[in-house]
């Protein structure tokens, strides 16, 4: 599960609505957790999302995962 904070800040960061970042936020935290960088993590997300989505960028993947590193998610 992903926090509400979380989210909110992703909100903001993206523009997009928390109800659709649940899921790759979740997504980016497991794959991180099974130990794939954030480069791979990117790719498997532009494959899925498609490249214009904001998601899928690598700063944005790398946020996450330091947000996550430091118990925020």
């Amino acid at each position: 599960m992903v926090s509400q904070t979380l989210l909110s800040t992703a909100s903001r960061r993206t523009g997009y609505r928390t109800q659709l970042l649940e899921a790759p936020v979740a997504i980016i935290a497991r794959r991180h957790r099974e130990g794939q960088s954030v480069a791979q993590i990117a790719g498997y997300l532009r494959g899925q999302l498609g490249a214009e989505n904001k998601v899928t960028e690598r700063p944005f993947v790398a946020w996450v995962i330091a947000a996550v590193e430091r118990g925020e998610a």
